[in-house]
C-alpha cells in the first residue's frame, strides 16, 4: 500500500476519488472527522510486533549533534539520537527510567497507556516505509517532518533539510532564528502520529497541526488531551501490565524485579549494540525465561549483542499490557558484588549453629535489601540485627562478636515459632559504596549467657 503523509491523508483521499485539485483541498473539511475539539485517531495501532524504533542519525545541522553530556535514563545517546530517543520516550506508560533528567519538563514518560515503544538502536539507512526508522531527508519543504501511514505494517519519520536548523538543546534554549526547530518536540509530535493520532484541534496539545511560536520546545511534554488520545488507542494503562521497576547487573547476569511476570515463558527485550541495516528492528531478545517471586523476579543472561539502551518483558499474549515498559538498560554499569558471609555463628542450646544469610543485593535503586536468620530457637524470642563500620573478632557472650564498635541498632524483631526471621534493612541516602558489618543476638535461655550470635554478613551498599 502507498503511504501518505499524515497531514496530507484527506486531501490524498479527495484526489484518489478524482476531485480536481480545487476541490479535493475544499473536501478536506468535508473529510475530515466532524469534531469541534480534542484529538482524533486513524483507526489503526500498533500492536507488540511494531513497538520498535530506530533512529538513522543523518542530521547535518551541527546544532543537532551538540549536545555530548551523557543522560543516564538513555544510555550511550547523545545529540540528535538522545533528543528524538526523548521524545519517543515522552509517550511511555510511566517515566523512562527516573524520568527526571529533561530539565524543560517534570517528568519523561507521561502516556499512561498500555503502550510503550522500545529503542531498537541506531540504523545506516533510512529503510522503507515500513522499517520504523526516523531520519532526516535531503532537500526543502515547507512542512518540517512527515510521518508515513498507515501504520498496522510500519511507519517511517523524516525530518526535512531545509531550511530549518535543527537543535537537540536539551534545555530548550534553540540556535538558529525563526528557522531553528526543536528535534525532540517535532519527534514527540511525529511519533504521535505514529502510534494512531492524528492532529488534535485543541490548542497547546502536542498533537495540534499549527505550528507553536517556540520551536517545537512546548511540543516534548504531552498534554492532557494528547494522553486522553493514546490511552484511546492502548487502553488506560492496567494494573497488571508487565512492569520493569529496576535491574542489578550480578555476576553472570541481571536480576529484573518488577511485577506481572510469566511463571515460565517471558521474552527479555535488549536494543542491539551495533547499528543494523534495513527492516531489520527486531529487538535481540531471550526467549522462555522463567520468573520467580511470584512473577516479581527474573534472572536472564544478557546475549553478546545486548548493548546500551531499553531493556523490556514480554509475557505470552497479544494485548498491550502484555509488554512491559521500556527501561534504560547498559550493560557497561559496574558489576554489582554480592554480600559477603564470614565468621561462624555460635552453637546454641538446640545444637544447631546460628546463620545469617542474604537474599537481595543492598542496592539504593532497590532502597533495602534482605537478610535471614535461621536459630533453631523456636517459641518466638526476641532478637536485634546491629552493624558497625568494620569487622572483628573477639569473645563475647560464649560465642564471637564478629563486627566492630561503635554498634548500631538495626531492627529489634521476634523470631518466628522455628525460630528463623527475614529482615528488610533499608539503604540510607549517601551509603553507595560504603561498607557495612551485620550480626544478629538472640536470646538462648538454654545457653551461656542466656544468649545466641550468628555469623556476619558484609554489605557493600551499590547504586
Amino acid at each position: 500500500m502507498i503511504k501518505i503523509l499524515s497531514y496530507q491523508r484527506a486531501y490524498a483521499r479527495a484526489v484518489q476519488a478524482g476531485l480536481p485539485t480545487g476541490a479535493a483541498i475544499l473536501a478536506l473539511g468535508l473529510l475530515l472527522p466532524a469534531r469541534s475539539e480534542g484529538f482524533m485517531v486513524f483507526g489503526d495501532r500498533l500492536d507488540l510486533t511494531q513497538r520498535d524504533f530506530r533512529i538513522w542519525n543523518n542530521f547535518s545541522d551541527p546544532e543537532a549533534n551538540s549536545n555530548l553530556t551523557p543522560d543516564p535514563d538513555f544510555p550511550g545517546a547523545t545529540g540528535a539520537e538522545l533528543a528524538i530517543w526523548k521524545g519517543v520516550a515522552e509517550w511511555g506508560s510511566q517515566p523512562h527510567g527516573s524520568g527526571r533528567t529533561d530539565p524543560t519538563q517534570e517528568e519523561l514518560g507521561s502516556g499512561g497507556s498500555n503502550f510503550d515503544a522500545f529503542y531498537s538502536g541506531l540504523a545506516t539507512v533510512q529503510g522503507n516505509t515500513n522499517a520504523n526508522i526516523i531520519s532526516q531527508i535531503p532537500g526543502s519543504m515547507f512542512i518540517k517532518a512527515y510521518t508515513e501511514i498507515p501504520i498496522r505494517d510500519g511507519w517511517r519519520i523524516r525530518f526535512y533539510e531545509d531550511p530549518w536548523v535543527w537543535n537537540d538543546a536539551p534545555d530548550g534554549a534553540l540556535v538558529g532564528g525563526s528557522d531553528a526547530w526543536d528535534l525532540q518536540g517535532v519527534a514527540c509530535h511525529e511519533y504521535g502520529h505514529a502510534l494512531g493520532l492524528d492532529h488534535s484541534t485543541v490548542p497547546g496539545a502536542t498533537m495540534h497541526g499549527s505550528s507553536p511560536p517556540d520551536g517545537g520546545v512546548g511540543m516534548r511534554s504531552i498534554e492532557a488531551d494528547d494522553i486522553a488520545g493514546v490511552q484511546s488507542i492502548y487502553g488506560i494503562r492496567s494494573a497488571t501490565k508487565v512492569h520493569i521497576q529496576n535491574y542489578e547487573l550480578i555476576p553472570g547476569g541481571i536480576r529484573i524485579r518488577g511485577s506481572g511476570f510469566h511463571p515460565t515463558n517471558n521474552q527479555i527485550w535488549f536494543t542491539h549494540s551495533s547499528p543494523t541495516t534495513g527492516s531489520d528492528g527486531t529487538p535481540v531478545r531471550v526467549m522462555g525465561v522463567p520468573s520467580g517471586g511470584g512473577g516479581t523476579r527474573i534472572f536472564v543472561t544478557p546475549p553478546s549483542l545486548a548493548g546500551q539502551g531499553d531493556l523490556m518483558v514480554r509475557r505470552p499474549g497479544r494485548d498491550p499490557e502484555d509488554l512491559s515498559n521500556a527501561f534504560p538498560f547498559d550493560p557497561n554499569s559496574p558489576l554489582l558484588s554480592a554480600p559477603l558471609s564470614y565468621g561462624s555463628g555460635k552453637v546454641g542450646s538446640t545444637g544447631l549453629q546460628a546463620s545469617l544469610s542474604w537474599d537481595s543485593l543492598p542496592s539504593q535503586t532497590a532502597g533495602s535489601f534482605r537478610l535471614s536468620c535461621l536459630t533453631g530457637i523456636a517459641g518466638g524470642v526476641p532478637a536485634i540485627l546491629f552493624s558497625g563500620p568494620h569487622r572483628a573478632n573477639l569473645p563475647a557472650l560464649g560465642g564471637t562478636l564478629l563486627v566492630a564498635r561503635p554498634l548500631a541498632r538495626e531492627q529489634v524483631l521476634q523470631l518466628d515459632f522455628f525460630g528463623s526471621a527475614t529482615m528488610s534493612v533499608p539503604v540510607p541516602a549517601g551509603m553507595v559504596g560504603l561498607t557495612r558489618y551485620y550480626q544478629l543476638w538472640f536470646k538462648d535461655a538454654g545457653s551461656s549467657f542466656g544468649s545466641g550470635l550468628t555469623n556476619a554478613v558484609q554489605v557493600t551498599f551499590l547504586p
